[in-house]
């Protein structure tokens, strides 16, 4: 699990190459990242069992109540749909194929380029820029040598958020990360305000280890869950499409950042973390249990502005010993992530069995609730869903002039290009 912001770029949960990668565009060559599966590799209702189809429904319906409240995530899954209906658009990635490699033999897959560790450089100049503007009392001078200021960092590799608070604003803090030899990146930022440790928040309970070395709890100003996973660290799915209907591995990644932010910020203390996932159900379910212990909540841009991942900024913490705080542990802490729990609680509590675990965490009907957030949510939202689009869009338009010029075929044109495989 890579640390920064950036990470996988597919933004459809169905997986596969079109207009929503930044690698698309050619050239030059994209930075390492993840590549979609081609389209015949989609996860299709044919390939999934009676469950795994229910759940993409039910995504796939949420998806649809929210395009009706909220017009940014509609235009942006209108040019989702036109990026893979582009012909020019799948044209585009099989040049960029021939051109890069694919799979096993791609030379921009991080997954086939082990030991590749990026620079901090591009993370601690989109920092310096955003965070200040961001929340001011908390970034926008150095620390007062009277009132240290203290954060952890988790999933912090290569460093660079590190690298800016430590070295820039004179915090002290400490950060976790995958080790290299569990396909981790490497820290490139240490100091003697820092302390770092190895650490996998895909096992269950982690947090609390953490928690530990963090030194317990309220003693932090900041928490960064900046935890992105690609598809070298995927342990468990091979694609986004079947990790985003079975989800345990990504919830116990949220679960160990956001128990550990909980715990470990002191009131008035700020939570950021990445979201990843170009599905929103599992989002506002989580917000909808967060937001109450915290004064205020935005979504903001990663430096890699036109992909899926968003960071989550939570200020203003009312700590733990609220009532909305506990609220936010004990359904982070016993919502079950699978279903053999879900049988498991109902036999201790006398309920019985059945039940599913994946819905707990997903949001499927737009309440009152939901309403309220999303109001708190549209403007913050609608800046980065916009922008996503509009990246998505260059990138389509881009294509769709390269092959309608005669790049896409000898007799130029869509129509002139059905020879051209």
């Amino acid at each position: 699990m890579s640390g920064g912001m950036g990470g996988s770029s597919n933004g459809n949960y169905g997986g596969g190459r079109s207009g929503n990668d930044e690698a698309a565009a050619l050239p030059p060559p994209p930075p390492p990242a993840v590549r979609p599966p081609g389209r015949e590799h989609d996860v299709s209702t044919d390939t999934l069992d009676g469950e795994a189809v229910r759940r993409k429904n039910v995504l796939e319906s949420w998806s649809t109540v929210l395009a009706k409240n909220d017009a940014s995530w509609d235009v942006l899954q209108a040019e989702k749909r036109a990026g893979w209906e582009s012909e020019a658009v799948d044209w585009r990635w099989r040049q960029r194929d021939a051109t890069f490699g694919h799979g096993g033999s791609s030379k921009v897959d991080r997954v086939n380029n082990r030991g590749m560790v990026p620079s901090t450089r591009k993370y601690v100049v989109f920092y310096r820029e955003w965070m200040p503007k961001l929340a001011p009392e908390l970034f926008g001078h150095a620390a007062d040598e009277s009132r240290p200021r203290v954060f952890a960092d988790v999933g912090s590799a290569p460093g660079g958020m590190c690298e800016y608070l430590v070295g820039d604003l004179g915090w002290s803090g400490f950060a976790f990360s995958l080790a290299p030899g569990d396909e981790g990146f490497g820290m490139q930022f240490a100091s003697p305000r820092l302390a770092y440790a190895d650490s996998d928040v895909s096992v269950a309970g982690e947090w609390r280890r953490l928690l530990d070395l963090v030194g317990g709890r309220a003693v932090c100003d900041f928490v960064n869950g900046g935890v992105v996973i690609d598809r070298g660290q995927q342990r468990v799915e091979p694609s986004e499409a079947s990790d985003t209907l079975a989800m345990e591995h990504h919830l116990e990644i949220y679960r160990n950042e956001l128990l550990l932010g909980l715990h470990a910020l002191r009131p008035g203390g700020a939570l950021y973390f990445a979201y990843q996932l170009g599905q929103t159900a599992l989002l506002m379910r989580l917000l909808l249990a967060l937001r109450p212990a915290f004064a205020s909540v935005r979504v903001t841009p990663t430096f890699a502005v036109g992909r899926t991942p968003m960071y989550v900024w939570l200020g203003g913490y009312a700590g733990l010993e609220t009532a909305a705080a506990a609220a936010a542990v004990r359904f982070l802490s016993e919502t079950p992530v699978a279903d053999a729990a879900v049988e498991e609680v109902g036999e201790k509590t006398g309920g019985g069995g059945g039940g599913c675990a994946w819905d707990a965490w997903h949001q499927s009907e737009w309440s009152a609730e939901v309403a309220s957030l999303h109001r708190e949510l549209r403007e913050s939202l609608a800046h980065v869903w916009t922008t996503q689009a509009d990246h998505l869009r260059k990138q389509r338009l881009e294509a769709e002039h390269a092959f309608e010029s005669g790049k896409g075929g000898k007799g130029g044109g869509k129509g002139g290009g059905k020879g051209r495989w």
